[in-house]
Order: structure tokens, then C-alpha cells, then sequence
């Protein structure tokens, strides 16, 4: 098999796994629930085309395969934790230094730092908001959130939410617009736009038309940002009709503060992943970390 097609968490899940010969007490050692090591040996078991566990209602034991793999998993984890400890300085400061985009931070990161609080012995986190990307070398960040398209120089990436695009606006003006709105209606609005750096204004609210079957005008007028976040609440006062990042929205959306215009979700090219130097998966504070996005992830 080659490198490339290893996925080290499944790895990682299923020695746990073995070695305890229990999912439960994997999770306790890995910082994830049971139901994320559950889905890692079962990704492995698919990649494989093998079973690695028998599975009874009083517990599980390894299959034929499951012990062949198991010592030679547990020995490699082992010398490779032995030279990176030789390698990398552990993290010293009373903090783990986390980067993302000022939206995803607010929108969902923030909302979910209680549960990572709430772990034993969790380490503070010091989030830093930037549009740019920064170097995960310990010194600004130790782990970031990247919104963008995979791989990046340096650093690996493991994929935590994709982002489909619909249009959003305030309770007021939905109901002024109406929700039996067709698509190209809503271009005689005033269109909010939050489209990524470097890419043109309007091509999310183009990509979302195109999605949508609707046709697409030539010019894209409206209020232009490069922060989702600004967009949203330009939205939820009043102004105009965001094309809404819909995994961001969710908790606007429960609340009343936005408002669906359409049931049309459109796939955006970008997704948000999480990123960081395998070299310095050693420290211990990055590593729960890193698990501990990946169960989000895993839930959904």
C-alpha cells in the first residue's frame, strides 16, 4: 500500500482499539468518543477489505488480521513518539496556539470550546483570527482551521466541514421578498457579497445560481466583504441578501436571526480543514487538540 494512502487517525484508532480491546477505553486515551474510534477502525477495515475485529455483545477480539497488525502498529507508534521526542521541543507555554478565519472562529470554534474546557487537564487556547495563513511552527500558531482547497506546503490536512452556499437575509425582508421567491427575484435586491481574497466579486452568488438553474447576469453589483462574518450581519440588519456559508449559519438560522431563502444548498469548491506539521504531533497538548476537532468533525 502506498504512503499516501494511509490515514494515520484509523491507524491510530485501531491500535488503541486493540491494544485495550475495547473502543471505550481507546476513546478515553485518544480524547474522542466512542463513536469517532467506531467510524476510524470501520474506515480502516473498508480501506483494508478486511475485518480487524470479531465484534459479540460481550465485547470484541481480534480477527487473524487484527493480530498481525496490531504489534507492528504498536512498535512503529512507539519508535517514532521515541525520535520525534529527540527532534521536536515540546510545547512550553501555558497555551496552545489555535488560527482560523475570524468567521469560523465565531461561528463555530468559539461555540464549541466549552467541550474542549470541560476535558481533564485541557490546555488553554489562545485563538488568533486571520484571514492569511500563518506557520503552524509554534511560534503564532501551533494548529490552524484553513478554509481553502488541499495540500498545503508542510503540513497536513484533515478535512472538518464543507461549505454549501444559500441565501440568507433578515426575518423583515424575507417576508417583504416571500420565500416562493424564484432565484433571479432575488437579483433585484441588494446581494451581499463575501467572496475569499484574490477571487472575483459576486462568484459565490454566481456559483450559486448556476447551481441553481437560474441564469446568471453578467455584473454582480451589491456590498462587497472578504469576511463572511461582516456579511452575515450586514444581512441580519437589514441591508440586503447574503450568500450564506450554511454550515456557519446554522445557529443564526435556529435563532430567527437569518432567515433561508431557498432550500438550494450549492457545494462550495472550499471546504475547512484542520491543519498542522506532523512533525510536532509529539506534543501532547496538540495532539489532543487535534483529536478532539477531528470527533467534532466525525459528529457532524
Amino acid at each position: 500500500m502506498r504512503r499516501g494512502s494511509l490515514h494515520l487517525n484509523a491507524l491510530r484508532a485501531f491500535e488503541a482499539a486493540a491494544r485495550h480491546l475495547s473502543f471505550s477505553r481507546a476513546a478515553d486515551e485518544l480524547h474522542v468518543t466512542h463513536s469517532a474510534i467506531s467510524h476510524q477502525v470501520r474506515r480502516l477495515e473498508k480501506i483494508l477489505a478486511l475485518e480487524l475485529f470479531n465484534r459479540t455483545n460481550r465485547g470484541v477480539t481480534l480477527t487473524a488480521a487484527g493480530q498481525t497488525l496490531q504489534p507492528v502498529l504498536a512498535d512503529s507508534f512507539d519508535r517514532i513518539g521515541t525520535t520525534l521526542e529527540g527532534l521536536v521541543e515540546p510545547i512550553t507555554a501555558e497555551t496552545l496556539k489555535v488560527t482560523t478565519t475570524p468567521t469560523f472562529a465565531a461561528k463555530w470554534l468559539i461555540p464549541r470550546l466549552g467541550g474542549w474546557y470541560a476535558r481533564e487537564n485541557s490546555m488553554a487556547v489562545h485563538l488568533h483570527p486571520a484571514l492569511g495563513y500563518l506557520e503552524l511552527d509554534g511560534r503564532l500558531a501551533d494548529v490552524g482551521l484553513r478554509c481553502g482547497v488541499p495540500p498545503w506546503p508542510g503540513v497536513e490536512a484533515e478535512l472538518i466541514s464543507p461549505i454549501h452556499l444559500t441565501p440568507l437575509c433578515s426575518r423583515e425582508l424575507a417576508e417583504r421578498i416571500g420565500l416562493d421567491a424564484r432565484p433571479e427575484q432575488l437579483l433585484e435586491h441588494m446581494l451581499i457579497h463575501a467572496d475569499i481574497e484574490g477571487h472575483e466579486v459576486g462568484e459565490e452568488w454566481r456559483l450559486w445560481l448556476t447551481g441553481a438553474g437560474a441564469g446568471v447576469p453578467g455584473e454582480m453589483p451589491g456590498l462587497s466583504f472578504q469576511e463572511p462574518n461582516l456579511a452575515f450581519q450586514a444581512a441580519i440588519d437589514g441591508v440586503g441578501i447574503a450568500m450564506g456559508y450554511l454550515e456557519l449559519a446554522t445557529q443564526d438560522i435556529r435563532d430567527g436571526r437569518l432567515v433561508r431563502l431557498s432550500e438550494i444548498a450549492v457545494r462550495h469548491p472550499f471546504s475547512y480543514y484542520l491543519v498542522y506539521r506532523k512533525d510536532r504531533l509529539s506534543d501532547s497538548a496538540l495532539l489532543a487538540f487535534c483529536d478532539w476537532i477531528g470527533g467534532l468533525a466525525t459528529q457532524g
